[in-house]
């Protein structure tokens, strides 16, 4: 099978690896010159805004992973046309790969509705053919968060934030789960044809972590916040770069905001928590115990 993955990102880079690991023929697509990925991956540049460009990239290629970040979902009607008409292409991995994209309230969270747009364009444009899509649902890496300081559970500053009562439960997913998911599906696509998959090493709580944080390295700084008041300040915030026309929201500090809030409201009105949708039988979920050995390394306990 041909698998052509936009793969220079956070989410791109494991996926094309994993998928070459498990022996399919990998094209790693990106929008500039002088990537690099290991043999046999296949590099390849394309321009995805040109139609003829994207069909020439996918003839041949029997599934697209789409690993493009949220400013570039409008990207997605000409990329489901080009699949169509390049005529091998079967499926579709949607650019998910974070929060709920399917929760019915998500689009009151501004930075998730370019994604539900183009849920509903491909939903739309695939209506009647024999192209099938999935959406992997995987909550926060936080693998990949926390030692860059980009998580609720900082090691730099030894700091750990709870945003408002601290005791909403949220799921989350490693790196490597997260592109094993992509070949699960891959191996058996009829299974996971179009519909959402959620994929969940974890799922636990603020308040259940920190016990947990200060026996791997005592002494963590805890900061409390106000979560009505966070969330006012996102709004406001995200309102200001409207006016500002800021076009490139990605990790601006309203998007961050907004989307920590949908992480930690009080209800789950975001489906934050996913834990009793996660894959049945796929091992995806990993026990405390490797939780609280993963985490040691993350955090640089001795």
């Amino acid at each position: 099978m041909h698998i052509l993955d936009q793969a220079t990102g956070n989410v791109g880079k494991p996926v094309v690896t994993a998928l070459a690991d498990a022996g399919y023929t990998v094209t790693a697509a990106s929008r500039t010159e002088g990537k690099k990925f290991p043999d046999p991956i296949i590099p390849a540049v394309v321009d995805y805004s040109s139609f003829d460009a994207l069909v020439d990239l996918f003839q041949g290629q029997d599934a697209v992973v789409e690993a493009f970040p949220p400013n570039a979902a409008y990207m997605q009607p000409t990329i489901v046309e080009a699949c169509l008409k390049a005529g091998t292409v079967k499926h579709i991995i949607t650019p998910d790969f974070a929060g709920d994209t399917f929760s019915p309230h998500i689009a009151e969270l501004p930075l998730y509705v370019p994604k539900v747009e183009a849920q509903k364009q491909l939903e739309e444009k695939t209506k009647g053919t024999t192209l099938s899509w999935t959406a992997i649902i995987t909550g926060g890496w936080y693998d990949w968060a926390i030692p860059l300081g980009y998580y609720w559970i900082n090691p730099q500053t030894n700091t750990i934030i709870v945003y408002g009562s601290g005791d909403q439960r949220n799921s989350m997913c490693g790196v490597c789960t997260a592109a094993k998911a992509v070949c699960d599906v891959l191996a058996d696509p009829a299974k996971f044809k179009n519909r959402p998959v959620y994929v969940a090493e974890h799922t636990i709580s603020m308040n259940q972590l920190i016990p947990i944080l200060e026996e791997l390295r005592p002494g963590w700084n805890i900061v409390k916040v106000d979560l009505d008041a966070f969330h006012a300040e996102a709004k406001r915030l995200w309102e200001e770069d409207t006016e500002k026309g800021v076009e490139t929201r990605l990790l601006t500090p309203a998007y961050n905001m907004l989307g920590t809030y949908g992480i930690f409201e009080e209800n789950n009105r975001y489906n934050a928590d996913f834990e009793r949708l996660v894959e049945p039988g796929s091992g995806y979920q990993k026990s405390l115990d490797e939780f609280k050995e993963g985490l040691k390394a993350l955090v640089g306990a001795k």
